[in-house]
């Protein structure tokens, strides 16, 4: 059992130690030291074990502002070792390799014609088109993203978006289909999210992070930890229902967020605001084709944005006297609504809820893009599963 101790504290220690030298470019061993409290021999010991690993490079002499020998700057190797993401959507796979990093090493789609394709196609994306393009970088692992749960308890998916439900056995026909590869699952929310977390200078303590996109979803940081992970089980912010009378959504329940603040509802509420959309041909209503009614002088475009904004404001007002955060981040598609949507929803919140916590919340746009997603599973997979020791090899995590 102590054997086991050691391996585990060792382990979680050149965690500690990579992250320091990911998030500190060429930061030195004696910085290491002076910021873990580790010895200079223990951390010399674990900064060499990633080199030898490698995770990390030592790149020589850096800057240093005391006199005397300068110390060796380390940073991340990011050239050698890449995650796999894969964003599993209704209509087709974004798939991506991610630099240990951070950065995009490769991007692209492949179509997905029916959910019951999805495992074959994860299948075929990864062993066709990611594996070559990885070249002779250690994959470090597969992330799957999907718009919906995962179930670390029952280990299963849950997504109407993507038509995959608890009893249909992805988890282990991924498995048998990767295997020989670390596989996460984690939420879509909860990766931009992550991203935005950790990419961004975003410090306050307690953070809600709200993501407007074909549906509605949020996850929950209290001082630098995301509540219950990023399977989506700590919140389904998306199925809150603001009018118990209102439409019917997916999930069975009326008036949903999701059914009626998100972009899969933009045509019905469209058609209750009367808004022309005869020049789209045909194709489905968009955020940012509100916004350029909008911009153009449409009123009832303009009426519409407040409307959602108003109705996303009540659902935050909520979520606000639950959590208390002092930010409230918007990503998603919504952000293409502009401006204006902004708005909307500081104007609507400020008359809303508990007025001793709505005060002092400030309410911002993400400031990335949606790639974040990609970048953000990757990025959390390695800060929270990876195992630099090599424990890691064909591991599930669902969380």
């Amino acid at each position: 059992m102590a054997l086991i101790t050691q391996q585990i504290i060792r382990s979680e220690n050149l965690r500690r130690i990579y992250h320091l030298i990911d998030r500190n470019a060429n930061i030195s061993r004696a910085d290491l030291a002076g910021i873990t409290s580790l010895s200079k021999t223990t951390v010399s010991s674990l900064v060499d074990e990633l080199i030898r690993g490698g995770y990390v490079v030592d790149c020589g002499a850096g800057v240093s502002v005391h006199q005397g020998r300068r110390p060796n700057a380390l940073q991340v190797d990011g050239d050698s070792n890449v995650v796999a993401v894969i964003s599993w959507r209704r209509g087709r796979l974004d798939i991506a390799l991610v630099s240990s990093d951070s950065r995009m090493a490769y991007r692209s789609q492949a179509p997905l014609n029916a959910p019951e394709e999805g495992v074959e196609q994860i299948r075929r994306a990864f062993f066709e088109v990611l594996l070559p393009a990885a070249g002779s970088a250690r994959i470090m692992g597969v992330c799957v993203i999907i718009p919906g749960i995962v179930d670390e308890e029952r280990q299963s998916l849950f997504s109407t978006v993507i038509g995959v439900g608890h009893d249909d056995p992805v988890v282990p026909q991924l498995q048998q289909a990767l295997a020989g590869y670390p596989l996460c699952f984690l939420n879509d929310t909860a990766c931009l999210g992550y991203a935005e977390r950790v990419f961004t200078p975003v410090r306050d303590p307690y953070v809600a992070y709200v993501n407007v996109s074909k549906g509605v979803g949020a996850c929950l940081f209290a001082e630098d930890r995301m509540l219950r992970g990023a399977g989506a089980v700590g919140t389904q912010f998306g199925h809150f229902s603001i009018d118990r009378d209102g439409p019917l959504c997916d999930c069975g329940n009326r008036g949903c967020l999701e059914c009626l603040v998100g972009e899969n509802a933009l045509g019905r509420r469209a058609a209750e605001r009367g808004l022309d959309v005869s020049g789209l041909g045909g194709r489905r209503l968009l955020f940012s084709d509100v916004a350029a009614m909008a911009d153009a002088g449409d009123e009832k475009a303009r009426a519409l944005i407040d409307d959602l904004g108003r109705d996303l404001a009540y659902g935050i007002s909520n979520l606000i006297a639950l959590f208390n955060p002092s930010l409230v981040v918007l990503g998603g598609t919504g952000v293409t609504l502009g401006p204006a949507f902004l708005e909307a929803v500081r104007t609507a919140l400020a008359g809303m809820g508990f007025p001793e916590f709505v005060s002092r919340v400030r309410v911002e746009y993400s400031r990335l893009g949606l790639d974040a997603e990609l970048t953000g599973a990757a990025q959390y997979y390695i800060d929270t599963h990876y195992d630099f020791s090599g424990n890691t090899q064909q591991r599930l995590f669902l969380r």
